[in-house]
This record gives C-alpha cells, structure tokens and sequence, in this order.
C-alpha cells in the first residue's frame, strides 16, 4: 500500500535532470555549520583546496583508480549544509551519517554509481533511522540489514526513476531541494580521506549500530 509520504508525481518528474549523473553522494544537514560537517569528513588543516565546481571535482579525483583522491563540496543553504561529492561516497558512510546529526541534529543523504540504484541513509541525533536501496521499497525482513520506515515503503518503482525517487524523498524529508543550479556553481571544495580509512579505529564504524 502506498504510504501519504511517498513521493509521486511531479515531485519525482522535477528530478529528472538527475538521470544523467552517473555516480555521487548529496547529503543535506540540518543544526550543523559548515566547519562542523568539514571536520566529521576529515577536512582538517589546508585540505581546502579551493572553490570548484560540480564537474571539476572528477578532475580533482586523478587518474589512476587506484589512488583516487577523494574531495567534497560544503555550502550552506538557508538552515541546512549541503554537501556533494562527483564519485565519491562519504556522506553514504554510517559513521559519518551519525557524527552529522549528534546534538539533535539530522542527517538525509543520497547515493548512486554505476552499479548501484540508490542508496539512502538517514541519521537523527547520533543514530541511524533509514538506510536501504530504493529498488525495492517493502518493509524488510530482519536479515536484510536495511532500516526502511514508513514513508519509504510503497510500490516497486519504474527503474527508470528510482534515483530521482530518492531525490524527492529527501526534499520531503528535509525541506530542501537540490537545485541543479548548484552544479554549476564554485563552491568550497575539501580534499577528504576515504571514509573507511578515515574511521578505521572506530569499532562497527560502517554497520547500523556502530557507536560514534
């Protein structure tokens, strides 16, 4: 049964533009500045390396798939950071879903590459409270490690919009909506480390009930 809360219609049909992004991560913050999002990234000390725009961070990554260098965008808009990453995943990563939303904060992110159709994670005051794949939007079985609340079960979703189906539940979900506009725009962008090295020494960092 669809729930009141999910998204449909000409809310998903705005995100079309979305479609031709092949791989990335938005994340949406509320009750957090700019330098407190930088930090729980790992932005630290001179790892601003300048402003850019959407399609310069897959310029900054380098060339070698091995040794890929990792950068984010963080801006503010109106009461929420933004933070974007061209290829990157950082902002999927449970650890940092969680220091993103201590203090009453909240946490909605959004990511998707080649092989993946949508990942969404959420956090509120330190503790995760979504994290499933959009594809298949039923309440989960307790061995499918998903965390997938009301207003994310509905019918199973044209392939076709299943990524812009998860843009629209974050705007719903926030109160933010991502402008294409910003992909154009230069803004703050931070070289980061890879999340999973980032938070090595944090026991259960990438699982649900880690602790931060």
């Amino acid at each position: 049964m669809l729930e009141e809360n999910m998204p449909v219609g000409d809310l998903v049909r705005k995100y079309a533009w979305a479609r031709e992004i092949e791989a990335w991560t938005v994340a949406v913050i509320a009750d957090k500045t700019a330098a407190d999002v930088a930090a729980v990234y790992g932005a630290k000390g001179d790892s601003l390396v300048g402003d850019h725009n959407f399609g310069q961070l897959r310029d900054l990554q380098g060339q070698d798939p091995l040794e890929l260098r990792h950068h984010v965008q963080i801006f503010e808009h109106d009461r929420h950071v933004v933070t974007v990453e061209n290829n990157g995943w950082s902002g999927s990563h449970p650890e940092i879903a969680r220091r993103s939303s201590t203090e009453s904060g909240h946490f909605f992110s959004v990511y998707w590459n080649v092989n993946a159709f949508g990942l969404v994670t959420e956090a509120k005051d330190g503790a995760i409270t979504a994290r499933f794949e959009m594809l298949y939007p039923i309440a989960p079985s307790q061995e499918s490690g998903e965390v997938r609340p009301p207003w994310a079960i509905g019918p199973e979703p044209d392939t076709a919009v299943v990524r812009q189906t998860c843009l629209a539940l974050m705007e719903q979900q926030t109160g933010e909506a991502f402008d294409p506009y910003w992909l154009g725009q230069q803004y703050p962008t931070y070289q980061i480390p890879d999340p999973h090295a980032l938070y090595r020494d944090v026991e259960n960092a990438d699982k649900l009930n880690g602790e931060s």
